[in-house]
């Protein structure tokens, strides 16, 4: 019995210590290595991909420099404002399939993730218009 509730008190702080520690998404990814960013907009239907080399690295820096935190599950939600997959010089994703959902809030399933505001989604609106024009 002792041992059952010392395995279920660690599992318990191991649970918290990963819901409240602050994630970086893309952490560690070179701007410099991603070849290109696909894009979608789930609210128009438009697809576009990000090519400029300093487009992607502002995108890449401004999504590095919001740290989140889990907020709620995302399992059964649908719909987002941009998916963005970075990817390499050979077609191969960098950083998977994520969805942002406002400036705030960045989908990863299996949970929403939340910060202070900030996340680059004007500016994408930005560049959906520059890259439709193309």
């Amino acid at each position: 019995m002792r041992i059952l509730l010392t395995v279920g008190l660690v599992a318990a702080v191991a649970a918290r210590l990963v819901w409240c520690t602050p994630r970086t998404f893309g952490r560690g990814t070179d701007a410099a290595r991603v070849d290109h960013i696909n894009v979608f907009d789930g609210t128009t239907g438009t697809g576009f991909t990000v090519t400029d080399p300093e487009d992607i690295s502002y995108i890449v820096e401004n999504i590095q420099s919001h740290p989140v935190r889990p907020a709620k599950l995302s399992l059964g939600y649908i719909g987002y404002r941009f998916s963005l997959v970075y990817v390499d010089e050979n077609d191969k994703a960098i950083v998977p399939l994520f969805y942002l959902n406002g400036e705030n809030t960045i989908r990863k399933d299996p949970f929403f993730y939340r910060c202070d505001g900030g996340l680059c989604v004007d500016f994408l609106a930005e560049l959906e218009e520059k890259y439709a024009q193309s």
